[in-house]
C-alpha cells in the first residue's frame, strides 16, 4: 500500500517553477489546483504526503501534525500519528474526525470530490505541486516553510539540502560509458511497471551519472513491464524498492519475469533495492537516496 501510493506520487510534471505574478493577501497561498487558500491557523495539520511530513518535522514543527497518510514512515516521531488512509483514495471523514485547521497535500491527491468536501466543512486544503527534479526539492521546502510561517528556517534547510546534494554529485565519477539504469516496480501479476520521464527516479539516476534507460526507451511516466520494453531498455543495472522486491520473490523472482532475465543487469546480478520513502519521497533526505545509488552504481570507487 505504501509503495503504491509513492508510485503515484512519483509521477508528475518535470518543471519546478511554481512562481506566479498574482498578488495575494497576507496568509493566502495559490495552490497547484488553482485554488487560493487562506491560512490562519496551523495548530492542527493533517498531511497527505510523507515527504511533506518529513520536511515539517525537519523544520522542527512536527508537533503541529495531528494526522498523516500511509506514505509517512519517517521520521520515527511520526510513527504514532493517526493514519487517514491513502491519499489517492482520500475520504473526507477520517480527515475531518481529526478536527484539522489545515490540510496539506500534493496535486495527486484524489478524488477532488473529497478535497471539496473537506473545504466545504470549513477546513483549508492547500494542494502543492508535485516536484520531480532536484530544484523542485528546494521549491517544496521553501513553500512548506512559507505556509508555516518560518521562511528563515526554510531557507536554511533548503540551503543545507542543496549543499548535501552538491557534495554527493561531486563524488560521481565521469564514466566514458555511463551505466544504463532502469527502475522497475513489480508487485505480483497485476502491477509490473517501469519508470521513465516525469518520475523522481529519472533525476536520481541522471544525478548519479547514469542513463535513465526507461526515459531513453521513450517511456513517459510509467509503462507496463513487458519483455519487449525491458529488453529494448537494455539496462546494465535494475533498481527497485524493498517491499516490491520482497513481494516478487527477491532478485531471483525479479529475474524470472519475462524479458528481465535477458538484460545485462540480470545476467550480471546488478539488482539493487531501496527504502521506498527514502528513494521515492524526494524530500530533505534526497542526498541520502542519491548517495546510496551512487555507491551501488560504482562499487569500490
Amino acid at each position: 500500500m505504501l509503495t503504491l501510493a509513492l508510485v503515484a506520487a512519483a509521477c508528475g510534471g518535470e518543471s519546478a517553477d511554481t512562481t506566479t505574478t498574482t498578488t495575494l493577501p497576507e496568509g493566502a497561498f495559490l495552490g497547484a489546483d488553482g485554488v487560493v487558500t487562506q491560512i490562519e491557523d496551523t495548530s492542527r495539520i493533517v498531511v497527505l504526503n510523507g515527504d511533506i511530513t518529513e520536511i515539517i518535522f525537519e523544520l522542527g514543527l512536527g508537533d503541529l501534525i495531528v494526522g498523516v497518510d500511509v506514505t509517512t514512515t519517517y521520521p520515527p516521531g511520526a510513527d504514532d500519528l493517526p493514519r487517514i488512509g491513502v491519499r489517492q483514495r482520500l475520504a473526507a471523514e477520517p480527515v475531518l474526525q481529526l478536527d484539522p485547521t489545515l490540510v496539506i497535500g500534493d496535486e495527486l491527491v484524489f478524488p477532488p470530490e473529497a478535497i471539496q468536501q473537506i473545504r466545504d466543512a470549513g477546513v483549508p486544503v492547500l494542494i502543492m505541486k508535485t516536484q520531480t527534479n532536484f530544484d523542485g526539492i528546494r521549491t517544496k521546502i521553501l513553500e512548506v516553510a512559507g505556509i508555516l510561517g518560518v521562511p528563515a528556517e526554510g531557507k536554511a534547510l533548503a540551503d543545507r539540502v542543496d549543499a548535501e546534494l552538491e557534495a554527493v554529485l561531486a563524488t560521481v565519477p565521469d564514466e566514458e560509458t555511463p551505466p544504463r539504469v532502469l527502475f522497475v516496480y513489480a508487485r505480483g501479476a497485476e502491477t509490473r511497471l517501469i519508470f521513465g520521464r516525469g518520475m523522481v527516479t529519472k533525476a536520481l539516476i541522471e544525478g548519479a551519472g547514469g542513463i535513465d534507460a526507461g526515459s531513453d526507451a521513450g517511456v513517459f511516466g510509467t509503462d507496463d513491464l513487458t519483455p519487449e520494453v525491458v529488453v529494448a531498455a537494455a539496462p546494465d543495472v535494475l533498481i527497485t524498492v524493498d517491499d516490491a522486491l520482497a513481494v516478487i520473490g527477491g532478485p531471483e523472482g525479479l529475474k524470472a519475469l519475462p524479458g528481465v532475465g535477458e538484460t545485462p543487469a540480470a545476467q550480471n546480478d546488478r539488482i539493487y533495492s531501496y527504502d521506498p520513502a527514502l528513494f521515492l519521497g524526494f524530500s530533505n533526505r534526497a542526498a541520502e537516496a542519491l548517495a546510496a545509488l551512487v555507491d551501488d552504481l560504482y562499487p569500490g570507487q
